[in-house]
């Protein structure tokens, strides 16, 4: 039976790499492949992936964490090289470890942010979400590209992401855009006066600025006051509700507007609310110079794509990976200022037969990222000689 290891660092935080990385672990399992995954951190927590992303989980191996990075701040953590957490006392030991683990995998894929790991299986992968932003010094690249002669794939999940590559790991990269499951998504069923937004509630790095969109949604209802459309913020939370500051701020922004946040969703309530919705929303980015501070932006965007796949017009804010997504007036809209989303959505609702022609297109268009084609992707990159 051919084996494989799995590193997330961002497990507990469930979000869009972690669907990626553990989808991976679904199609190996699905094939007969033993899967480990290296955390040594909640075991709950593939319970609850399991529910949120609708995968099957059940042959998956838990190990104990042999990479050791640390997650209490993930703004941090994914804004700055491994190698700033692990003393050099202590790498000779860490490197001896990492290869007498890793060197009796068949395949290992390592979710990263942006520091290339080393890794010492068959065929190793690594795999990041975030752009390469931190500038090296000569011996960290002279570190890195010793490093880069162990990996056999830099795998991105954007061309924006892709863009960032340092010259010296060029040669070796891919993109393979995030699975999302269109199959148990419907686009059919009567849909409501709803504009959605889904993203999780943390005001941290690629925060999804949904105090923008309710700032623009408060401009609205004073445009049309007898409107009946109402906008649902949905995400998750990594603090209880009523300790997260940046959601208790949000709500008071959103006082006596028709407004509505749901908190924690599992994939069954996502898919309900994404079936009788209209237009989506997406706001992470804004602002943000993405030149300067790529990793402040949205790299891809699986929920835009899930939104399109289940009948909703997206309008994505013009920044990171979400232009890569949407044809501009095509199967959706892209907008650079708040101005600019308002005065969409009220085309959107004042012009039927403008909707559903975007609306079908959007349907389409979703099917190009599909779970099937990301399989199908990474089944060549395992299967390669």
């Amino acid at each position: 039976m051919p084996k494989a290891a799995i590193y997330d660092p961002y497990l507990d935080t469930l979000g869009g790499g972690e669907r990626y990385c553990l989808t991976v672990a679904e199609i190996l399992l699905s094939r007969g492949w033993q899967v480990d995954l290296f955390w040594s951190g909640d075991p709950t927590l593939i319970t609850q992936a399991t529910a949120r992303f609708s995968l099957k989980l059940n042959e998956l191996n838990i190990v104990p964490d042999i990479f050791g990075l640390k997650t209490t701040d993930i703004d941090t953590t994914e804004s700055q090289p491994i190698t700033k957490f692990i003393s050099h006392k202590s790498s000779r030991q860490s490197i001896i470890t990492k290869y007498i683990t890793t060197n009796k995998y068949d395949f290992c894929f390592y979710l990263g942010d942006g520091s290339v790991p080393f890794l010492f299986s068959h065929k190793n992968i690594f795999h990041t979400q975030v752009p390469f932003t931190y500038q090296q010094n000569l011996k960290e690249k002279l570190l890195s590209k010793l490093k880069s002669l162990f990996i056999n794939q830099i795998v991105y999940n954007s061309q924006f992401t892709a863009s960032f590559t340092p010259n010296n790991l060029s040669s070796k990269t891919v993109v393979i855009y995030p699975p999302v499951d269109i199959d148990q998504l419907s686009p059919n069923l009567p849909k409501q006066n709803i504009i959605l937004s889904v993203g999780r509630f943390d005001n941290i790095l690629n925060s999804k600025k949904q105090d923008i969109l309710i700032n623009v949604f408060s401009r609205f209802v004073r445009q049309n006051p007898n409107t009946n459309w109402k906008l649902i913020l949905m995400g998750g939370s990594r603090q209880s509700p009523k300790l997260n500051h940046y959601l208790i701020h949000l709500k008071d922004l959103a006082q006596n507007l028709p407004i509505e946040f749901i908190i924690n969703p599992d994939f069954d309530q996502l898919k309900q609310v994404y079936s009788i919705s209209k237009i989506y929303w997406h706001a992470a980015g804004y602002g943000i110079d993405q030149n300067q501070h790529p990793e402040l932006c949205e790299h891809f965007g699986i929920t835009p794509v899930e939104a399109m796949a289940s009948g909703l017009v997206p309008l994505l804010v013009n920044k990171g990976g979400l232009p890569e997504i949407i044809t501009n007036g095509v199967n959706g809209y892209l907008w650079d200022e708040p101005d600019d989303l308002l005065a969409k959505t009220q085309l959107l609702i004042n012009t039927p037969a403008e909707y559903v022609k975007i609306q079908k297109n959007a349907i389409e268009s979703s099917k190009r990222f599909s779970k099937h084609i990301f399989e199908t992707k990474i089944l060549e990159i395992v299967n390669s000689k």
